[in-house]
């Protein structure tokens, strides 16, 4: 049998117990979640499973969802076999995704198996030598315990697992990193100070055997620091930079700590001094090139420095942790973004500042420069990191939005529209694992919207209808409008990749449209069109949108009965998934749900104003809005009017059309010359395009006003 290596006797010491724990509470927690499950299949299973195909109650536009629901996209063209996607793995090797509805926590805490497996991406970590035994390790640590025998009775007596964390760096420092002669000046400078520190400590041995940090010791070993790279000197503050990092952290007091912090001013004083030498410090023994370490060029020195590191980096974290203060926490998170080419060396480290990362960027309490501040230095993190590291950031950050997205008023706009803009750049990185993460997700929404038809519930129904739901369809339209429409001549290897994924998130906006069409749910009716309208426009990819906004028109609200009288507060749409029942077929309702029709009207318009068919494509649609307003026009004048100058623009464009259509030398069947039609126009430069624009700057002018009038109530 093989000896066994340090490294395992340092886990099954410290941390074996506490694995073994959270690995019974996850077991435990999965059979309870098992059987909940079970339970309700028993209930619901039975009338359910009775019911046959010929009941599903599916729309023609959605037809394919139930096939789309299982099938997979890769290579998949216009005639796809939807029929396997929901059990498809987005790389096709026929496996399923475990990890499609984890909560953010157990998603987050992924890869704690190896928490202690502080190996560096380079593998360097792994250097000890394995002839590195007990006895070997009690040789080690007599010179440290004739240097400095107070320490080393503490750390014994109290911290034993952080001693032996220390034991290269000291173990370096002793066999020459510095010289002979500078350990004596060093001891020689600092041996004053160190008899007052453990006069001081005999003192109060009663009390505490904790040190007591003043401000005379951190300009000393600042100075120290500074002048002769001393390693004892910046050890000594790293450690007190723990102490002061770790003060109310749970399962630590202040007598546990290897020094002692009293008082806000040595507080204060011993964080900006650590923040402020330590960076300088390690460059000068591991030197950063190209945003990496430069382990050549460090040499042994890495080897000594690498337990301080390591020491920092936690207390960083840990401090960043229990701040409050959203200056202070925007200060730990830069001195983060200075500090990742030394996380990229610790797995570990890096899991724990892309948890601390994405609770900033969630919190609720957290302001619009920390969420920013924390989405940069995951995109840095994520380019100087492998994919498990970028996988964790891809989830983390889609989870983290959805979690945070469930709208409550106006004002809360503002920051899911952040959130959301911020998760789309982060995906913008590396575009496989891009994929992988929205054909997951993507196909999770889904199996939820198909489960919603087949059962035809309330609670299914709920289940579709809600703003995290409809926020995260909003989030996957952003990602693919984006880089496969706006972004697609600057990353073209993003819009190959995954322009597959349109079509299926298409069908699933169609489907929750018309899963419940009712004129109560207009308000989510729109906000579905809205992100189609802006797939179509961005992608260039046609979807047949208008006419699901004339069936609104033409719905019975508005064609049958007559508006009700009302006094009540204009609704606003922006933050309504489900109009109030005091709001029932009262005109103020309608008016509203007009104004959005009439702008969806003509966005949808805009995004074919460019298309060679344009003319004859019109045609029905200008056809039915002309119907509407001769036979309900005079109910709603200002709507009427404003149709009229609509479908004015409209005539306009289609003149523009026929008219640089009648100078082309290619016929019908040409595609790649079709395509190629009016290439050199963009949409806002013809009639309806240019009408549209202005009509999405009032209504962005309108919100913002909404916003800032709700936000200066508050």
């Amino acid at each position: 049998m093989g000896k066994v290596k340090k490294s395992t006797k340092k886990f099954n010491k410290n941390h074996l117990k506490g694995e073994l724990e959270r690995r019974n509470k996850f077991k435990k927690t999965k059979q309870l979640i098992k059987k909940r499950e079970q339970k309700k299949g028993k209930k619901t299973g039975s009338s359910h499973d009775e019911q046959s195909d010929e009941e599903f109650t599916g729309i023609e536009e959605v037809d394919n969802l139930a096939e789309f629901a299982e099938s997979s996209l890769k290579g998949a063209g216009a005639n796809m076999d939807v029929s396997k996607f929901m059990e498809a793995d987005p790389n096709n090797d026929g496996s399923s995704d475990a990890s499609d509805s984890e909560d953010i926590d157990a998603l987050l805490s992924e890869g704690d198996d190896n928490s202690d497996n502080d190996e560096m991406a380079t593998g360097s970590d792994n250097e000890e030598p394995d002839s590195d035994d007990e006895e070997s390790f009690k040789e080690q640590f007599e010179s440290m315990k004739e240097k400095d025998p107070e320490f080393f009775k503490f750390m014994q007596s109290n911290d034993p697992g952080f001693l032996e964390t220390m034991e290269e760096a000291i173990d370096e420092e002793d066999n020459g990193e510095e010289s002979d002669d500078e350990d004596n000046e060093d001891t020689g400078k600092d041996g004053n100070d160190n008899d007052d520190v453990e006069m001081d400590d005999d003192k109060g041995a009663d009390k505490s055997k904790s040190v007591l940090v003043t401000a005379k010791m951190l300009e000393s070993w600042e100075k120290d620091v500074a002048s002769k790279h001393s390693l004892r000197s910046f050890r000594r503050l790293l450690l007190a930079f723990y102490s002061a990092s770790h003060m109310n952290s749970e399962g630590d007091s202040s007598n546990k700590m290897p020094f002692r912090i009293e008082g806000m001013t040595v507080f204060n004083k011993t964080v900006a001094t650590a923040i402020r030498v330590a960076p300088g410090a390690f460059k000068h023994y591991a030197p950063i090139e190209g945003g990496k370490i430069n382990r050549k060029a460090s040499g042994k020195k890495w080897n000594v420095v690498q337990a301080l590191v390591k020491s920092y980096l936690s207390s960083l974290l840990e401090l960043m942790r229990q701040m409050s203060d959203v200056v202070m926490v925007q200060y730990l998170v830069k001195e983060c973004e200075r500090m990742i080419p030394y996380y990229g060396c610790f797995v570990r480290f890096t899991r724990d500042l892309v948890k601390e990362l994405l609770r900033q960027f969630g919190s609720t309490s957290a302001d619009d420069n920390v969420r920013i501040l924390s989405l940069l230095v995951l995109r840095q993190l994520v380019s100087v990191s492998g994919t498990e590291i970028t996988d964790m950031a891809l989830k983390g950050i889609y989870l983290t939005y959805v979690r945070s997205s469930n709208l409550r008023n106006i004002s809360s706009l503002t920051k899911i529209q952040l959130m959301r803009n911020c998760g789309v750049e982060l995906y913008g990185n590396d575009a496989n694992a891009s994929y992988q993460h929205a054909f997951v997700y993507i196909r999770q929404l889904a199996i939820h919207l198909r489960n919603s038809m087949q059962l035809r519930s309330k609670e299914s129904f709920r289940a579709i209808y809600n703003w995290q739901f409809i926020n995260s369809l909003h989030f996957w339209t952003e990602v693919l409008a984006t880089y496969c429409g706006d972004r697609a001549d600057e990353q073209p290897e993003f819009c190959a990749t995954l322009e597959s994924l349109v079509y299926p998130l298409t069908q699933i906006l169609l489907g929750v449209v018309r899963l419940v069409p009712t004129a109560k749910f207009f308000p989510l009716r729109i906000h579905c069109l809205e992100q189609l309208v802006r797939l179509s426009s961005a992608t260039g990819v046609y979807i047949p949108i208008l006419p699901m906004i004339i069936e609104m028109l033409e719905s019975p609200e508005f064609l049958s009965r007559r508006p009700i009288k009302s006094t009540l507060k204009r609704p606003q749409f922006e933050a309504l998934l489900k109009a109030p029942g005091q709001y029932d077929h009262t005109r103020v309702y309608l008016e509203v749900v007009l104004e959005h029709a009439f702008d969806l009207l003509a966005d949808a318009f805009a995004s074919q104003s460019v298309r060679i068919a344009f003319p004859e494509w019109s045609v029905p649609a200008v056809l039915q809005v002309k119907r509407w307003r001769k036979r309900v026009g005079q109910s709603w004048p200002k709507f009427s009017k404003q149709l009229q100058g609509l479908l004015d623009k409209v005539e306009q464009t289609s003149r523009m059309v026929q008219q640089r259509r009648g100078k082309v030398d290619f016929g019908p069947a040409n595609l790649t010359g079709a395509n190629q039609f009016m290439s050199d126009v963009g949409a806002d430069e013809t009639p309806i395009g240019a009408y549209a624009a202005s009509l999405r700057k009032v209504r962005a002018q309108q919100r913002a006003t909404l916003v800032e009038a709700e936000t200066n109530d508050e």
